[in-house]
C-alpha cells in the first residue's frame, strides 16, 4: 500500500508539469504496448501456481517461463517496430514515439513475471510488496525529476524503465534464479496442458485489460488525447479504493484458494465478497461524493479540473472491480476459466460499445459507460 500511495503522490505532482494532453499521448503509447503483450500472456503464471507444486514443479515453471519469454520477445520486439503506426488512428500521432521505449519497459517487467509467481506459489509475499514500493519509489523521483527538468512525456517512458529494471532486481534476487529458470526438458504433452488451461485465461486476461485501458483508446478516438488525459486521471482516483486495499488481498486469494479443499472455496468466497465490499463500498461512495473539493485542492487550477466531474461519475469503479476479483481467484483455483473468459469479453463489449453509443452527448455521458459494463458484470 506504500507504494501505490508514493505512485498516487507522483501521479498528482506530476500534473504541475504536464498537460493533459501530454499525459494523453504517453496513456495511448502505453496501451498499444500493452496489448501487444497481454496477447500473448496465456495463463502462463497461473499454471505454474496452481500446477507447479511437488514433483512437477521445476519442469511446469521451465515451460511457463520459456513461453514467457519467448513470446514477449516475439509480441514487444513487433510493437517496438511497428506499433507507433497505430497512434494516428487515435488522434495522437505524437504518441508513436513513446512506443519504443514503452516496449522496453514492458519487456523488464514482463521478465518479472515468473520470479514473482514462484514467490506466490511459496506463499513470500514480502519481496513483491518490497519491489512494488522501490519501484514506485523510482518512478516518482526519476519522472518528477525529468518533468521538471523539462523533458515533458519522455519523463514517464524513462522513469517506466528505471523502474522495470528495478522491480525486476529486487524480484530476481529474492527468488533466485533456480526457483524459476532451472532448464528441464521441453515437452509438446507439458505445453499442450499448458495451453488447455491458459488460452481461455489468455483470452480472459486480454479483455480483461481492454475493459481496464481500451476505453482509453476509445476516449482519445472521439475527443483527443487532452480528453484522455484527464479522464485517465479520474479513472486512477476513483481506482484507489479497490487498488489500494482491495487489489492487496485480491493478490493472495487465488493461492489461497488453490490451496483450500474443493469443499470449502465456496464459503470462502462468500466471505472475501463480504469482506471487501464492507470494506471498500464506503469509500468509492465517499470519493464520488468529495470530488469537487478534492479535486479543487489536490490539481492545478487549468483545464486538469475537468477531472472533477468525471471521478463523480466513475467512482463507481471501486464499488464493482473487487467483486469481480475474489470470482476471477475463485474460478481460477477451480479451474473454470473459459467462464471468466466469457465476462471479460462482454464486459469489453458492453465498455466500447456504451462509449461509441453515448459520445454523442458528450465526454461525461460516454464516462458513463465504465460504470455499466463493469456494475453488469459484477452482476
Amino acid at each position: 500500500m506504500g507504494g501505490r500511495g508514493i505512485g498516487v503522490f507522483g501521479t498528482l505532482v506530476m500534473t504541475r508539469f504536464l498537460h493533459p494532453a501530454q499525459i494523453g499521448e504517453v496513456s495511448d503509447a502505453t496501451i498499444i504496448v500493452m496489448t501487444a503483450n497481454w496477447l500473448t500472456i496465456w495463463g502462463f503464471g497461473q499454471y505454474a501456481v496452481v500446477k507447479g507444486r511437488g514433483k512437477d514443479a521445476v519442469e511446469v515453471t521451465w515451460h511457463a517461463t520459456v513461453a514467457y519469454i519467448v513470446l514477449g520477445v516475439l509480441s514487444l520486439g513487433l510493437v517496438a517496430l511497428l506499433g507507433g503506426q497505430l497512434a494516428p488512428f487515435f488522434d495522437a500521432p505524437r504518441a508513436a514515439a513513446y512506443v519504443p521505449g514503452m516496449a522496453l519497459a514492458i519487456f523488464l517487467r514482463r521478465l518479472t513475471a515468473m520470479p514473482e509467481r514462484v514467490l506466490t506459489r511459496q506463499m513470500k509475499f514480502r519481496a513483491s510488496g518490497m519491489a512494488g514500493v522501490l519501484g514506485e519509489l523510482t518512478y516518482t523521483i526519476v519522472a518528477l525529476t525529468l518533468a521538471a527538468l523539462g523533458h515533458g512525456g519522455w519523463s514517464i517512458i524513462i522513469a517506466n524503465i528505471v523502474q522495470s529494471a528495478v522491480m525486476l532486481v529486487v524480484l530476481v534476487r529474492a527468488a533466485g534464479f533456480a526457483s524459476w529458470a532451472t532448464p528441464a526438458r521441453l515437452r509438446w504433452e507439458r505445453f499442450k496442458d499448458l495451453l488447455k488451461f491458459g488460452v481461455p485465461l489468455g483470452i480472459q486476461g486480454v479483455a480483461h485489460g481492454a475493459s481496464r485501458y481500451w476505453d482509453n483508446l476509445a476516449i482519445s478516438y472521439f475527443f483527443g488525447p487532452a480528453a484522455t488525459g484527464a479522464y485517465n486521471m479520474a479513472y486512477n482516483l476513483a481506482d484507489i479504493p479497490a487498488i489500494q486495499v482491495g487489489e492487496q488481498i485480491a493478490l493472495v486469494l487465488m493461492p489461497s484458494m488453490a490451496e483450500l479443499p474443493p469443499e470449502r472455496r465456496p464459503r470462502a468466497l462468500e466471505r472475501s465478497s463480504a469482506m471487501l465490499s464492507l470494506i471498500i463500498f464506503p469509500l468509492a461512495v465517499g470519493l464520488g461524493l468529495i470530488a469537487y473539493p478534492l479535486i479543487s485542492l489536490i490539481l492545478p487550477d487549468n483545464s486538469w479540473q475537468d477531472v472533477a466531474p468525471l471521478l463523480t461519475i466513475l467512482a463507481c469503479l471501486s464499488v464493482f472491480r473487487p467483486i469481480t476479483w475474489v470470482l476471477s481467484a475463485y474460478l481460477e483455483a477451480e479451474s473454470k476459466t473459459n467462464r471468466l473468459m466469457f465476462l471479460e469479453i462482454g464486459k469489453v463489449v458492453l465498455l466500447i460499445g456504451g462509449i461509441a453509443a453515448l459520445h454523442p452527448q458528450g465526454l461525461h455521458a460516454a464516462s458513463a459507460a465504465v460504470g455499466i459494463a463493469f456494475g453488469a458484470t459484477a452482476l
